[in-house]
């Protein structure tokens, strides 16, 4: 059975360990408890029984958010749980009245710029030379954020 939750300070080793294995920068464990402990992100988890098996991690300022992460294990991909991380990242957003999302994506990162683009997302431009490890142009994308929008 898959749920997904609020991710507290007890799961960061359990999120960073996703990291290690998912991007080629990853986050620290350090770094994540600091995020959560830090009053402006929103961290979302997603389990089958006890195994964490993605995250989202949302920022927000004001009316608007910033999806820093939104990850899930290999083997769970293509099974909706970004969606039903998704799906959560927005009733966060409706419940701080985030009106506007935004976020970077690699540019070579094609399974996420199209699960963006259906999520009603779009371009807003190119930011050359972002990420490191390896060098690569981050694609910027937002969304407006309609009322009782679900996915």
């Amino acid at each position: 059975m898959r749920t997904v939750r609020e991710a507290g300070e007890a799961d960061a080793a359990d999120i960073a360990a996703l990291e290690r294995i998912i991007f080629p920068d990853p986050w620290t464990e350090n770094g994540i408890r600091e995020t959560v402990r830090s009053g402006r992100a929103a961290v979302t988890g997603a389990w089958s029984g006890r195994e964490l098996i993605g995250y989202a991690i949302l920022y927000t300022v004001l009316d608007e958010g910033e999806i820093a992460r939104i990850a899930v294990a290999s083997s769970y991909r293509r099974q909706g749980v970004a969606g039903l991380l998704f799906g959560q990242v927005l009733k966060i957003c409706g419940d701080r009245g985030i009106v506007r999302l935004m976020l970077e994506v690699r540019e070579s990162n094609a399974s996420a710029v199209s699960f963006y683009e259906k999520c009603g997302f779009t371009m807003d431009g190119v930011r050359k030379g972002y990420y490191s490890n390896p060098r690569e142009d981050a694609i910027l994308m937002s969304l407006h954020v309609p009322e009782g929008r679900a996915l």
